[in-house]
């Protein structure tokens, strides 16, 4: 459900960005599209599994798509600001060969955005991991929807067994961050 929830709001939150980047864009239309992210970053992603999980019914799918629409507010916001923050120098040189605005897009701000594109990402993952084992508390599925019955049936130590099962999956998805970050990130050459 996270891992699902991520890649659909990663991908929905790169166009978003783009559009958002006000150096890319004509203001209105950065103005429209950096309104929209923050709009859905506004609401929690518990809120978002709730809305969800009226739309859909109980279940995985509404948990998937809260997780989704968080990830987009909050990627979409921070990649138009990573873009953004692009080497003018780069851009207008880039630009002065009459690339157009995806041609940019492509060969500027992507390549040159790709480590804290993947950062974010793999940051994101991790924090939905910790969202979606509350989510099954409204009815959205995953482990919270175990925790709330090991709650009401007073189970306590099966609710620390899944509280401990989510503490180890947290720390081997930032052990395989750490490993991702380490192989494929670019680095500084002294």
């Amino acid at each position: 459900m996270s891992f699902a929830g991520t890649m659909l709001g990663f991908l929905a939150s790169l166009p978003l960005s783009i559009l958002g980047t006000r150096n890319l864009f004509p203001t209105i239309l950065s103005s429209v599209a950096r309104f929209i992210a923050a709009a859905v970053r506004t609401i929690p992603v518990l809120l978002w599994a709730i809305i969800f999980v009226i739309l859909f019914g109980l279940g995985p799918l509404a948990g998937t798509f809260g997780i989704a629409a968080y990830t987009v507010g909050y990627l979409a916001k921070i990649y138009s600001d990573l873009f953004e923050g692009t080497d003018p120098e780069v851009v207008e040189a880039v630009g002065s060969t009459g690339a157009s605005k995806l041609q940019l897009v492509r060969f500027v701000f992507l390549p040159e955005g790709a480590n804290a594109i993947l950062t974010q990402l793999l940051f994101m993952l991790e924090y939905n991991i910790r969202a979606s084992s509350i989510l099954g508390f409204v009815g959205a599925g995953g482990l919270g929807f175990v925790m709330q019955v090991y709650l009401q049936t007073l189970e306590y130590r099966r609710l620390a067994s899944v509280l401990l099962l989510i503490l180890v999956v947290v720390l081997a998805m930032d052990g395989l961050s750490a490993w991702i970050r380490k192989r494929f990130l670019l680095t500084a050459q002294a």
